[in-house]
């Protein structure tokens, strides 16, 4: 666990969400999952979203993949950085990376993104929305963290990127291989290649509040009944003609109240809404015959997340909601898969509400059989 040496209370209390900071050696003895060999060799492959970025004398520029091989024999030794993002659903061991961080919900896991940058290269001064841990693998890095930003800063967006105009360093660290720097939303950050290097981004899903009103409200909206409808019974005859007064707002209010304050209504829909996979056209069924001693494991691209309730379990999967009854065996299950391990057909098939859930998720590729049928 990266935040081990400094204990993940500490770490919650002190830096979660508040400030940066650096996690020397978080990761000892820490060896690449991955070469720049194939991280170049996804980059070319269609399916995979990749950028290069070059950068000289405080310009960038930023060309979008996928890329051909000799795309990467003609770059120069330096001044360029290629990014390849969610590797993590690409190759399992960099998936491991994810066990790193044990003490944050799965659900709120957007991806790994890898950037080998060769020297001098980076993406410049920028900030996330979301939290991230920038785990230094081959080679070093400078990386300068800054002020707190919002959306009110001026970008440079000439380049593709969205570039701070203004960066005012705050600390400066020197990332050598094993160390993790933990950048909070809204923190401006800037990474520059000391020599070629490989930088591992676990970042987080972080939905806008307009994004999560929007969502709410259409699914509200779908559900509820035309004959809901704002009334007045208690209507008092107006003082002046066209008001609307204080008690028809109040009444307006309290009526949209009763309307939102619908508790299965927003964990159903917040369940469906954080586990949308971010790549659903990968997510497609393998056609074979699920002997009963099978195991199952979640598709590297689907997402997964469960809550409990009245004697059920609802899950999550790639946006669709399923309700269960609640056993020791399933809420296991469900948590290993939720970690990326796998389990056993049974110990989800269990009833006939569970068979049928399991063989629905086959179908739609969101769970895949370990074992071919022979």
């Amino acid at each position: 666990m990266i935040v081990d040496k400094l204990g993940t209370p500490a770490f919650l209390r002190d830096y979660w969400q508040k400030q940066p900071v650096l996690l020397r050696q978080a990761i000892p003895d820490f060896v690449d999952p991955v070469s720049p060999e194939q991280l170049a060799g996804l980059a070319c492959e269609t399916e995979v979203e990749s950028r290069l970025v070059f950068t000289r004398r405080q310009t960038w520029q930023m060309q979008s993949g996928p890329f051909r091989t000799r795309d990467f024999t003609a770059l120069p030794a330096r001044n360029w950085t290629l990014l390849v993002q969610a590797v993590d659903q690409w190759l399992p061991e960099v998936k491991q990376l994810l066990a790193t961080v044990p003490f944050l919900p799965t659900w709120r896991v957007d991806d790994v993104m890898i950037s080998y940058a060769t020297p001098n290269g980076g993406v410049g001064p920028h900030f996330d929305y979301y939290d991230v841990f920038l785990v230094q693998g081959q080679g070093s890095r400078i990386w300068k963290t800054g002020q707190h930003c919002t959306s009110a800063d001026t970008l440079r967006t000439d380049s593709g990127l969205k570039l701070l105009k203004h960066f005012q360093t705050e600390y400066e660290w020197h990332l050598q291989s094993g160390d993790v720097l933990y950048v909070p939303p809204g923190f401006a950050h800037w990474g520059v290649s000391v020599d070629n290097s490989l930088c591992y981004s676990i970042g987080f899903r972080a939905p806008s509040m307009s994004e999560v009103v929007l969502g709410y409200s259409e699914e509200l909206a779908a559900g509820l009944s035309p004959d809901l409808r704002f009334r007045d019974p208690k209507r008092q005859q107006p003082l002046r003609a066209g008001e609307i007064s204080a008690a028809d707002l109040l009444q307006a209010k309290r009526q949209l109240q009763q309307v939102l304050h619908d508790d299965a209504a927003l964990q159903r829909w917040f369940g469906m809404h954080m586990t949308q996979p971010r790549y659903p056209e990968l997510i497609q069924p393998e056609q074979c015959r699920l002997r009963p001693q099978a195991r199952l494991g979640l598709h590297p691209a689907s997402r997964l997340a469960w809550l409990e309730h009245a004697r059920q379990l609802q899950v999550f999967v790639d946006g669709d909601s399923q309700l269960l009854p609640a056993s020791n065996g399933l809420r296991k299950a469900l948590q290993l898969l939720s970690r990326g391990e796998s389990v056993s057909y049974k110990s989800l098939a269990s009833n006939n509400a569970g068979r049928h859930w399991c063989q629905q998720l086959l179908a739609r590729g969101s769970l895949q059989a370990e074992q071919s049928d022979d």
